[in-house]
């Protein structure tokens, strides 16, 4: 089932930025979801996959009304991984977790590589392009380590009398400065669009 929509043409800059801000906010919740899973899985913990946590999940700037999370009826927006764990997730049920959350991880990526290419081209600001352009790097940095703390993770699960913390604490440390990395410049774009919605309704 897919999990992020293909970028349209954007009609101005600004529904271009939306647009990637969008992106952010669904790539945060998948991976807050896929990070649940393996911890549940790791720690044997059940874990609800609908409420996690991450240090780049709250938003950084204004939300239009169209652009809410909320449902008619109050309940949260949840992706299509997400779901309520009574108990952790078997190894083929978190297969199918990560293989979905994945899945919608690359179709995010692809959609963002449309939308760089729009402010470069369509809309000639290099400079936002290459903002777009150090989040995904980093982006991508953060997952690896992500994946590769969760490795060391699982490895000290099975091998109790190793000792794994100083590895598993380097990795933490990578992904929390990797993160102040990307919200700085995610704050950019949010003043960007700011800046823009302001003079539109000039």
């Amino acid at each position: 089932m897919s999990i992020a929509t293909s970028a349209s043409p954007s009609e101005s800059l600004l529904s271009t930025l939306r647009a990637f801000t969008r992106a952010l906010e669904t790539r945060r919740s998948l991976q807050a979801e896929l990070e649940q899973a393996l911890s549940s899985f790791i720690t044997s913990t059940p874990a609800s996959l609908s409420t996690g946590a991450d240090v780049l999940s709250a938003s950084t700037g204004p939300t239009r009304p169209d652009e809410s999370s909320a449902q008619p009826n109050g309940a949260a927006t949840l992706s299509t991984c997400a779901s309520e764990a009574l108990r952790p997730p078997s190894e083929e049920e978190l297969q199918e977790v990560l293989q979905i959350g994945f899945a919608g991880l690359v179709e995010i990526k692809e959609e963002v590589k449309v939308l760089q290419a729009e402010l470069e081209r369509k809309w000639e600001r290099d400079d936002l392009a290459r903002v777009v352009g150090r989040i995904e790097g980093w982006e991508s940095e953060r997952i690896r380590a992500t994946l590769e703390r969760d490795q060391l993770r699982r490895l000290q699960s099975l091998q109790p009398g190793l000792d794994f913390d100083s590895s598993i604490a380097e990795k933490n440390s990578l992904r929390d400065s990797l993160a102040r990395q990307i919200q700085e410049e995610v704050q950019e774009v949010h003043a960007e669009i700011a800046e823009l919605a302001a003079a539109a309704e000039e």
